[in-house]
């Protein structure tokens, strides 16, 4: 306990340092030297003085930067950290000349410790979130929809049913999820949306690699523990790694393993996106989900057409 204390005291006060403040060589103390920053395959990682760099960067754009921690959640030598910033664009930044925009701008930081210091971070925020505060991009503002009504919408769509799996340090964790969709073929490419707030979340923004297993009729069971907040929910369900590491469920009648790729933040979610490295599937009628309740459709006839 007395070690999470000092390690979220030390980043609340290094982070105020360099962001609030502009004293970088207060992240000499919090990072070792062989420090690692991640933000997705479309951005090179950084190393601790590219990372110093960046921050003095951003203070000369928005020099009254101010950065909230609104939590700090603590597993072991992992921290997830869910921030906002705010400061007015007075500086050129990304190309854009200064606005005189007040600029708000949230986003999680999930941090890896070696010991007292920070070995590997990954950040994730609503970058169009800052791209429509600088002018860059712009969204039509019209009157929000009753989200009782977007929900009634959602219900009429038909879906599968997937667990999403990741291994997290020799401990298999995953969640059900319905938002699941194919981007291309050449390259095979795939992408899922996960909720912010699932206990599964970190697990999968730190990880590697992820596991989509469609599941089969049969598997009604399997699909209620994974829609729960169970705390073990591989207990007594059978299972195996596949060949890079995701846990793969037995009766699955398809599975995939995805390399991540970007994990891009859109509302309430995060949406994985990655690549296909491994697959297979079964001659299994799926588990279809609509309207709240779960179908077998191998007792329905297909339309002529």
């Amino acid at each position: 306990m007395t070690e999470t204390l000092d390690r979220t005291t030390h980043i609340r006060s290094a982070w105020r340092a360099a962001w609030d403040h502009g004293r970088v060589e207060a992240l000499d103390e919090l990072l070792s030297p062989s420090y690692v920053r991640r933000r997705g395959p479309a951005s090179a990682p950084q190393d601790r003085e590219q990372f110093k760099d960046s921050v003095r960067a951003v203070r000369l754009a928005f020099p009254d930067l101010r950065t909230e921690i609104e939590e700090i959640v603590e597993d072991g030598d992992r921290l997830a950290i869910r921030w906002r910033s705010t400061g007015r664009h007075t500086g050129t930044f990304l190309g854009v000349p200064a606005t005189g925009k007040a600029v708000e701008v949230s986003g999680a930081t999930f941090a890896r410790f070696d010991g007292p210091a920070v070995a590997e971070e990954w950040v994730t925020f609503d970058s169009r979130q800052l791209l429509e505060a600088l002018g860059v991009i712009t969204t039509a503002k019209q009157a929000a929809v009753d989200p009782e009504l977007v929900r009634g919408v959602h219900r009429k769509f038909i879906t599968g049913v997937t667990v999403v799996t990741t291994d997290d340090d020799g401990t298999p964790k995953g969640l059900a999820v319905n938002a699941f969709s194919s981007i291309s073929l050449d390259p095979p490419m795939v992408l899922v949306c996960v909720q912010r707030g699932s206990a599964t979340h970190p697990a999968l923004h730190r990880a590697s690699h992820l596991g989509i297993n469609i599941l089969a009729a049969g598997q009604l069971d399997v699909a209620k523990v994974f829609a729960s907040k169970a705390d073990d929910k591989f207990a007594g369900l059978a299972w195996s790694p596949g060949d890079f590491g995701a846990p793969l469920i037995d009766g699955s009648c398809a599975q995939l393993e995805v390399e991540i790729g970007e994990r891009l933040q859109a509302g309430s979610h995060t949406v994985f996106t990655g690549r296909v490295v491994s697959a297979r599937h079964d001659d299994l009628a799926p588990l279809v989900y609509s309207g709240g309740g779960f179908f077998d459709i191998s007792h329905t006839a297909p339309l002529p057409w």
